[in-house]
């Protein structure tokens, strides 16, 4: 069976070939086994590398590079993983505390993140996973948050609009990811489409801090830089209204919407919303709730914002955000 590796797993592998130092070998296998297909035909590949690795490894004291490795590999939880990236002092740490249940901690002094800290953060009823990093600077870039950053979902690029600096931090940010083959960008990126090399996240800019007295000023220069190339949200993190955009904002990087299963006769069960791709249709909705549905399909009745009450739909009617749907079958 063939291997079928992907093209950031080849690129992983290439890092690990020009890797000079123990901790860049280390982070390319711990990379190239994230990314390794999981299926018969890669079986002799995962035991190889597990076998290098554990090699390396035994070089290592516990208290070294090669644990502190395994501090980067965050398991998502959620809706998705969010990277939130930044230059020294760029307001990560707040923003997550302001947003999540981390322990993180905020400090007026650069660097002050050493490992990723992740939290849950909730938009209305759906839970993403913000992960605070260590800071981003031409003169330090962490070996081991590239792949991290690759394996996330989406990212959030923060900018403090008080610094002297804020113009220059996206592109002093976007250039050492650049350097890592990352490419933050404005559209969303399908599932299908995100194993590309540059890795393209679907991003936007957070402009921190968005109550100190230059922040409006900052804000018009950013968005002069910037352009068209990432939205740019002006937020505080003792602004609830600004928090709540955020909030927002990261649920649009996913380009998702959520629907709502209805039993006939039956309330319906708002707890646990199914995501679906913008522009989802009904037959798409029933395939997600279960094979049978989909292939039973006699038509559909929907409440929801713009509609009348257990509209009628069929299987080609698009869906919206906070649909309810109820399903009858042949």
């Amino acid at each position: 069976m063939p291997a079928n590796l992907t093209p950031d797993y080849l690129e992983a592998e290439k890092r690990f070939r020009s890797a000079r130092t123990q901790e860049e070998k280390i982070a390319a296998l711990e990379e190239m086994l994230a990314l390794l297909p999981k299926h018969k035909g890669t079986e002799k590949i995962y035991a190889d590398l597990k076998a290098k690795l554990s090699k390396l490894r035994k070089g290592e004291s516990k208290a070294g590079p090669a644990r502190r490795g395994s501090e980067y590999l965050i398991r998502p939880e959620g809706a998705g993983q969010v990277v939130v990236l930044g230059a020294p002092n760029a307001g990560k740490s707040a923003l997550l505390r302001a947003l999540t249940n981390a322990e993180v901690e905020v400090t007026d002094y650069p660097f002050a993140t050493r490992r990723p800290a992740p939290g849950m953060m909730a938009f209305e009823d759906v839970r993403f996973q913000l992960v605070d990093t260590p800071s981003i600077a031409p003169e330090f870039f962490d070996p081991f948050l590239a792949p991290l950053i690759r394996n996330a979902d989406a990212a959030v690029l923060c900018v403090d609009l008080s610094a002297p600096d804020c113009l220059d931090q996206p592109g002093i940010v976007q250039k050492m990811l650049a350097e890592q083959r990352i490419e933050l960008v404005r559209e969303v990126v399908s599932r299908s489409s995100r194993q590309g090399v540059p890795r393209r996240l679907p991003a936007f800019l957070a402009g921190t801090k968005g109550d100190h007295p230059d922040a409006e000023t900052a804000v018009e220069l950013l968005r002069e830089v910037i352009g068209d190339a990432l939205d740019l949200v002006q937020v505080s993190v003792s602004d609830p209204t600004s928090l709540d955009r955020f909030r927002r904002r990261v649920f649009e990087l996913f380009g998702v919407i959520r629907v709502y299963s209805k039993r006939p006769g039956k309330d319906p069960d708002f707890t646990a919303p199914f995501l679906l791709p913008v522009g989802a249709t009904v037959l798409q909705f029933a395939e997600k709730v279960h094979r049978e549905f989909a292939e039973r399909f006699a038509f559909a009745r929907a409440w929801g914002e713009g509609r009348f009450d257990g509209q009628r739909l069929g299987r080609t009617d698009p869906l919206k955000d906070r649909d309810v749907v109820e399903l009858h079958t042949l």
